[in-house]
C-alpha cells in the first residue's frame, strides 16, 4: 500500500506542475541584425489588439513595453522611429481529457496480497481557455521584423480581472527573451 501511495503522490506532482501559472515564452530574431544601430521606438498607428478605438489591452501592452523598451535605454518617439510594434492577441478554447485508473473498492486490500486491483477508468475533462500574446518589433525603414517575442498561457478569471498586472508581468517575461539587456 506504501508504493500505492507514493505512485500517486508522484502523479499528483507530475500533474500539479503541468498546469503552472507561468506562460511559456518564445522568441525568434533575425540573425543579420544589430540591434546597437536602433535608440528609438514607437507604435504601429493601428494596433492589431484594436478596432475602432485604443482598447485598455493596447493601452496596458503600450504601458508595460514602452517601461521595458525604456530599461533598455531605447527612447520613445512618435515622429519617425527607429522601430515600430505591433501586437497581437489570440484566445483559444481548449479541451484537455485525462483518463486514470480507480479502484474498485472493496478488493483494494488484496492489491498487494492475491489478486491485484480490477481497475475501473475515470475521465477528468479540464475545460479553459488559452491566450497568446505576440510583440512584434519591426525595422521601420525596411518594413521588416526582426524580433518577435511570444507568450502562451492558461487564462484563468483571476488573470482577466487584473489584466493590468497580468499584461505587466507577461510582458517583463517576454523580453526576458529580448536581444538587448536592461541598463538599469
Amino acid at each position: 500500500m506504501k508504493i500505492l501511495s507514493q505512485l500517486m503522490l508522484i502523479a499528483l506532482l507530475i500533474f500539479s506542475s503541468a498546469c503552472s501559472v507561468s506562460p511559456k515564452i518564445h522568441s525568434n530574431i533575425s540573425p543579420i541584425v544589430d540591434f546597437s544601430q536602433y535608440k528609438t521606438f514607437g507604435y504601429f498607428k493601428h494596433l492589431d489588439t484594436d478596432k475602432r478605438y485604443e482598447s485598455l489591452l493596447s493601452q496596458f501592452l503600450k504601458q508595460a513595453t514602452t517601461a521595458e523598451m525604456t530599461r533598455r535605454g531605447f527612447t520613445y518617439s512618435d515622429k519617425n522611429p527607429d522601430l515600430l510594434i505591433n501586437f497581437h492577441t489570440n484566445i483559444v478554447n481548449k479541451l484537455k481529457i485525462h483518463q486514470s485508473s480507480v479502484s474498485m473498492g472493496y478488493y483494494d486490500y488484496r492489491y498487494d496480497f492475491y489478486y491485484g486491483v480490477w481497475p475501473g477508468y475515470q475521465l477528468d475533462v479540464d475545460d479553459y481557455q488559452q491566450g497568446t500574446l505576440n510583440i512584434d518589433i519591426v525595422d521601420r525603414k525596411q518594413n521588416k521584423m526582426i524580433w518577435e517575442g511570444i507568450a502562451i498561457g492558461r487564462l484563468t478569471q483571476d488573470k482577466l480581472d487584473h489584466l493590468q498586472q497580468t499584461i505587466q508581468s507577461t510582458v517583463s517575461e517576454i523580453f526576458t527573451r529580448f536581444p538587448v539587456a536592461k541598463k538599469y
